[in-house]
């Protein structure tokens, strides 16, 4: 039979016309849906879509199907409303928290690249500092959480997760410095040196946080007596940068769509920028369920794309350790 998620995609290329919106609508790419969709003709013996360079419309079998199929939806979601509400002990659940960049850039993305669907598993995600994550998992409140930048000096092992937990390394999460499309830097050929981002319109996050004890250090003694603009959260610095004409510097995972989409640049830097490391937690006792283990290691296989590898050949993490980029 014919998964939910592939009737609902199908519902959604008679909505839109096209596969590519459908993708969108769906967080896929549209290789992956057209994919799932042939996928369902075979097993179906039915040709469902006519393709055309101006879109896509169904065929004859393909509005059959999308009238029983938003009849199976419709049941789909009243059965799911009702699950929600009897909390059923048999429902499958994953529980997952991570530090704030990695819940809100990371997870999502992996939990798309493994297939999951809301029919089949319910997820949640929480979010918060080291300490919060390691109390969730020994108290059994998550089945698996994933931290990043906590790492004793020459230990590939966070200091914090060693006591009867188990971690196991996912990638590297580069620094690099950001600027806006029309920024004079995001077309320039060689790299800026330190001095001159000191002496460039800066946006920069709140005192406290890792990014503002990094560019401080950074920027060190080069940094030049001038104005400059503090944020609390990378989503308000994101937009200064990209609408304007200043310089930031952020964590590559959270500007991974404006640089795709062409709104902020990667600008090389005349020495290598450092990296924090990204662990997968979870409990030696409990172990880790059937989900849990297949997003660790779909994590661990993809990690996070990182764009501008030009930037340079290898990345020094936080811990003093030389490790590749996943890509």
């Amino acid at each position: 039979m014919p998964q939910l998620a592939d009737l609902d995609l199908l519902l959604s290329v008679e909505h839109y016309g096209s596969v590519g919106k459908a993708a969108q609508a769906h967080s896929l790419s549209q290789p992956a849906a057209s994919i799932r969709i042939s996928a369902m003709e075979r097993r179906l013996g039915l040709r469902l879509l006519e393709r055309s360079p101006t879109g896509s419309k169904l065929t004859e079998d393909g509005e059959m199907l999308a009238k029983y199929a938003r009849n199976v939806m419709h049941a789909a979601r009243e059965l799911l409303e009702f699950g929600s509400g009897s909390q059923s002990a048999g429902a499958e659940r994953l529980r997952l928290a991570g530090s704030p960049g990695v819940a809100e850039h990371l997870i999502p993305e992996w939990l798309n690249r493994s297939g999951f669907s809301f029919g089949e598993v319910r997820v949640e995600v929480q979010t918060g500092g080291v300490d919060e994550l390691r109390r969730l998992i020994r108290a059994d409140r998550v089945d698996l959480a994933f931290v990043d930048g906590w790492c004793q000096a020459g230990s590939p092992v966070p200091k914090q997760f060693r006591e009867d937990l188990v971690t196991q390394y996912i990638c590297d999460d580069r620094l690099a410095v950001v600027v806006g499309a029309l920024h004079p830097w995001a077309r320039r050929a060689g790299p800026v040196t330190v001095r001159e981002l000191a002496s460039a319109q800066l946006v920069l996050r709140e005192r406290g946080s890792g990014l503002r004890e990094f560019t401080d250090e950074l920027l060190g003694s080069a940094r030049a007596s001038r104005s400059y603009v503090e944020l609390p959260s990378s989503a308000a610095v994101k937009q200064v940068v990209a609408t304007g004409q200043r310089v930031t510097v952020l964590n590559i995972s959270t500007v991974r769509s404006e640089i795709a989409d062409g709104r902020l640049r990667l600008v090389p830097v005349d020495q290598e920028m450092p990296a924090k490391p990204i662990y997968a937690a979870w409990s030696e006792r409990r172990g880790l369920p059937g989900h849990a283990r297949e997003l660790v290691d779909i994590a661990a296989s993809k990690g996070s794309p990182m764009p501008g590898a030009e930037l340079g050949p290898k990345v020094t993490s936080t811990g003093g350790m030389t490790v590749d980029v996943h890509s």
